[in-house]
C-alpha cells in the first residue's frame, strides 16, 4: 500500500494516563506476537499520530524489561503530571513489502515503556506536604485577581500560593464538556461547581471554650487576633519528645472519625493541636464549595456564583444529595468541624489576617434573593469588589460565610445524656440518614442552649469565645458573632445566619440550631469533597 493511502486507513485510538505527581517520558512500541505463518516484521509500515512513517526493521527494534519477542520503539512523547494524552496507531502492508509476504499474518501488541523525569506537579513550601489533591472529575484553575475569569491551571506550575492568600481552586465540568488545555479559559456555562482547597494544618490553641453558663467567666479573645496556624502531614501527640513546641493529641471519640464533643484530652491553652476536620477521613485536607449549594433542578447539585441558594428543603435531603454527590471523592455535607477549619484558616496570616493583631471581618452577603457570591445587598461576583465578601478578600477564597442563608451543617446532638444516638429532630426527617460516623459530628446533650462546653475543639463554638450576653443569646469574641448552642427541640446546627432576617448577627463564627424541618425557607446547605489520593 502507498504511504499516502496508508495514513489514511483507520486507527487504531489508545490513551495514555499519567496518574502521578512526577512527569513521565514514554516510548510506544509494538512487540510481535509470534506465530506459525508469521509476516516479517519489515513488511510493515506503522505511522502514530502525524508522524513520519516507521518501519519495522533492525535499526528500530529496543528492549523492554520484562518482555521478550521482538520489539520495536514507534514513537514517544512526554506527559507531565496527572494529564492525559490520546494517540491513533496505523499499520499497513509496505509498498516495498515482497512476495515473501504472501498468506502471511502478523499480530502485535502495544506496549507502553514510561520512565520517570524531573517534571513535578508545583508544590509549595509551607504546606508540608498538605498540597490540593486533584483527582476524578476534578480541575485545577487559576482565578483573575482582577475579572474572577477562569483558566486551566497547569499543575506544573505555580497555581496557589498560601503564603500570598491564595487558595488553591478547582471546577467540576458539565457531563461532555472536555477538559481545556493549559492556560486556556473555562467559560462559565461550561462549570458545575466551584470548589477551594483547606489543606491539613494544626492550630496553637487559644482559647478552651468551657463556658458551662449564662454565669461563666468570659474570656475576651479579641475581634482582631489572628490565629496561629501550621500546615503539615503530621498530627500532633501527647508525646513531647524532639518537638519544636509543645503539642496535643486531638480529643476524638472512641471511634476516632469523630472529634470529641466536650473533650480536653491532655490539650491545654497555648499547646499545638491537628484540627479534627482533617482525621475523619486521613486526607491531606480537603475541598469545600466556593459557594452555597444551588440547584438547576432534579435534585442536582451545582455550585456557582449569582445562584439562589438551595432552600426550603430538610436536612436529609441535603444530607443525601451531598453524599451522592461524588461518591469517589467522598462528597458529603458540611460539618461544623469543617466550617470550623476554614473559619480558622481565614482568622489566621492565610486568611483575613495581616499580621497576628490586625485582620479584617468577611464582609456580609447581604442579598435578599439569596444571591451566591453577593456582598453587601447588590455588589456580584463578577463585581471584582465581591471579594471583600471572601475568606481571604480576594477570588481565591470561599464566599456565602457571612450571611447569604443559614447552612445547616451536619452535626447534630444525641436524644439524650451518653447514649450516642443522634437527635434527628423534625417529625419530618425520616430514616436513618446519618449513615457512616465520619460524615457528621455529634454533640453531647443538653437541655440549654447556654452551655458551649460540649464544644468540639476546633469547631469554631465554644472557642471562639463569648464575651458578652444579651437576652438569651451569646455573642462570640470574634467580631460579635452570633452564637445559640444546640438543644432539646433543636438539635442541628446551622452556620453564618441568614442575611435577611439575621444580619446583625451574620458571620463566619455565627451558629445557632434548629430542628432540621423543611417548614424555614431560609436553611441551605454546602458540600465538602474529601478525596484520599491522586488515581
Amino acid at each position: 500500500m502507498e504511504d499516502s493511502k496508508g495514513a489514511t486507513t483507520e486507527p487504531y485510538t489508545f490513551k495514555l494516563t499519567n496518574t502521578c505527581n512526577v512527569g513521565v517520558d514514554y516510548n510506544i512500541d509494538l512487540e510481535i506476537i509470534q506465530e506459525e505463518n508469521a509476516m516479517s516484521a519489515k513488511n510493515i509500515a506503522t505511522k502514530i499520530d502525524e508522524n513520519d512513517k516507521v518501519v519495522l526493521l533492525e535499526s528500530t527494534k529496543t528492549t523492554v524489561e520484562g518482555e521478550e519477542g521482538d520489539i520495536y520503539k514507534i514513537g514517544s512523547g512526554t506527559l507531565d503530571p496527572h494529564t492525559s494524552v490520546e494517540h491513533s496507531l496505523r499499520l499497513w502492508l509496505d509498498i516495498n513489502a515482497g512476495n515473501d509476504a504472501q498468506n502471511k499474518t502478523f499480530k502485535s501488541k502495544i506496549i507502553i515503556d514510561a520512565l520517570q523525569n524531573q517534571v513535578a506537579v508545583y508544590t509549595e513550601q509551607i504546606l508540608n506536604g498538605a498540597d490540593p489533591v486533584i483527582s476524578e472529575d476534578l480541575v485545577p484553575v487559576k482565578i483573575d485577581k482582577a475579572t474572577g475569569k477562569v483558566t486551566k491551571a497547569k499543575e506544573t506550575e505555580e497555581w496557589y500560593n498560601y503564603k500570598n492568600k491564595e487558595w488553591a481552586n478547582a471546577v467540576i465540568l458539565k457531563e461532555g464538556i472536555e477538559i481545556p488545555a493549559d492556560n486556556a479559559e473555562i467559560k462559565e456555562e461550561d462549570i458545575e461547581s466551584y470548589f477551594v482547597w483547606i489543606p491539613k494544618y494544626s492550630y496553637k490553641l487559644f482559647n478552651m471554650g468551657e463556658y458551662q453558663s449564662a454565669s461563666s467567666t468570659i474570656t475576651d479573645i479579641g475581634s482582631k487576633t489572628a490565629i496561629e496556624i501550621e500546615f503539615g502531614l503530621v498530627n500532633t501527640t501527647n508525646d513531647e519528645s524532639n518537638k519544636n513546641h509543645k503539642e496535643c493529641a486531638t480529643p476524638m471519640l472512641a471511634n476516632n472519625v469523630q472529634g470529641e464533643s466536650g473533650g480536653t484530652g491532655e490539650c491545654n491553652v497555648g499547646e499545638w493541636m491537628t484540627h479534627p476536620a482533617f482525621l475523619a477521613f486521613d486526607t491531606n485536607g480537603f475541598w469545600v464549595g466556593k459557594f452555597e449549594a444551588s440547584t438547576p433542578g432534579n435534585n442536582k447539585i451545582e455550585i456557582k456564583p449569582d445562584k439562589n441558594s438551595w432552600i426550603a428543603i430538610n436536612v436529609s435531603t441535603m444530607y443525601t444529595n451531598s453524599f451522592n454527590y461524588k461518591d469517589k471523592l467522598l462528597s458529603h455535607m458540611m460539618k461544623n468541624t469543617e466550617w470550623g477549619a476554614v473559619a480558622y484558616l481565614t482568622q489566621s496570616i492565610y486568611g483575613r489576617c495581616t499580621s497576628s493583631n490586625e485582620c479584617t471581618e468577611v464582609t456580609l452577603n447581604g442579598n435578599t434573593s439569596y444571591k451566591t457570591g453577593y456582598s453587601s445587598t447588590n455588589i456580584p461576583y463578577t463585581t471584582s469588589t465581591s471579594v471583600a465578601s471572601s475568606t481571604t478578600n480576594n477570588y481565591t477564597g470561599i464566599y456565602d460565610m457571612s450571611g447569604g442563608a443559614w447552612e445547616y451543617m451536619a452535626s447534630v446532638m444525641e436524644t439524650s445524656a451518653n447514649n450516642g444516638t443522634p437527635s434527628y429532630g423534625s417529625s419530618t426527617l425520616t430514616g436513618t440518614i446519618l449513615n457512616d460516623e465520619r460524615y457528621f459530628d455529634l454533640y453531647d446533650y443538653a437541655a440549654d442552649w447556654a452551655h458551649w462546653n460540649r464544644r468540639i475543639l476546633g469547631d469554631a463554638t465554644g472557642e471562639a469565645g463569648p464575651f458578652q450576653i444579651s437576652s438569651n443569646q451569646y455573642i462570640g469574641s470574634f467580631f460579635n458573632d452570633n452564637g445559640l448552642f444546640v438543644g432539646t427541640s433543636y438539635p442541628w446546627f446551622c452556620r453564618g445566619a441568614d442575611a435577611v432576617r439575621y444580619s446583625y448577627y451574620s458571620g463566619i463564627f455565627a451558629f445557632a440550631r434548629d430542628d432540621g424541618g423543611i417548614y424555614n425557607t431560609y436553611f441551605t446547605f454546602r458540600v465538602v469533597l474529601s478525596p484520599k489520593s491522586v488515581l
